[in-house]
Formats: structure tokens, sequence, C-alpha cells
């Protein structure tokens, strides 16, 4: 095959091109531009890895926050913790693996006798940047004797 195709460039007077075409390997400037499209490939695919493993963390913090605030509503439901000459405001600190959060009762006014509403937050303490909220919810439950 490779000899048919040197007699027909031969015949064809086209000497230099025949002479680069059975040249083997690539050039520096052919080489310089995969590693290019190669290095930017890889840019982005970093990128978007690291912008998906920050995402899972938050999602995995408000997961956890949520959890709490949940299993603060139940608590209060089962226990009824309220006591009406103490402090109406309560706050825990719970270490989750790395994570501090903050979760806070406090009821709220109501003008009924025979329902109270309380809020529920839950925050994740950050030292470097503060509080910051996860998740707020309120509900209303029967007042306690």
């Amino acid at each position: 095959m490779r000899s048919k195709l040197c007699l027909w460039l031969k015949r064809q007077n086209n000497l230099p091109m025949m002479s680069r075409f059975l040249r083997r390997g690539f050039t520096l400037v052919e080489m310089m531009v995969a590693i290019a499209i190669l290095a930017i490939s890889a840019m982005i695919i970093y990128s978007s890895n690291s912008n998906a493993i920050r995402h899972q963390l938050k999602l995995e913090e408000i997961t956890i926050g949520h959890w709490l605030l949940l299993n603060a509503i139940e608590e209060e439901k089962f226990f009824r913790i309220v006591e009406p000459d103490g402090d109406p405001v309560e706050e825990r600190r719970l270490e989750i693996g790395n994570s501090t959060y903050l979760v806070v009762r406090e009821p709220l006014d109501t003008d009924s006798d025979t329902v109270e509403m309380i809020e529920f937050s839950v925050e994740v303490v950050d030292p470097d940047i503060g509080n910051y909220l996860i998740d707020r919810m309120t509900t209303v439950m029967r007042r306690s004797e």
C-alpha cells in the first residue's frame, strides 16, 4: 500500500508533499495545542468537581440541621418541657462531626389560653464567620398545665 502511494506521488511530481506525508510524529506546535486543550479540560473538570464537593458538604450540614430541628420539635411534643416561671428561651449546643449546632427554642406570644406557638431554629456555630441560620420552624402546641 505504501509503495503504491509513493509511486503515485512521484508521478504527480509532489515530492515535498511526499516527504512530509511519509514523515512520522507530531510537530512541536501540534503537541503544544494538544497539551493546552488537555490542561483546559482538566481545569474545567477540577473546578466542577470542587464545586460539587462544596455543595455536598453544605447539603450535609443543612440535612443534619433539619434533622436536629425536627428532633427538637418531637422532644417538645413528647416531654413538654414548658415551664411558665422559667426562662422561656432555651438554647442547646450539639457537636456533630466537625460542626457545632445551636438549637434555639423560643415561645411566641399568642392570644390563646389553650395553645402556644413555639419557634425552633438551628444555627451552625462558626468561629471564623459567626453563626448562620440553617432552618427555622414555628409550631403550635397545646399549652402545658
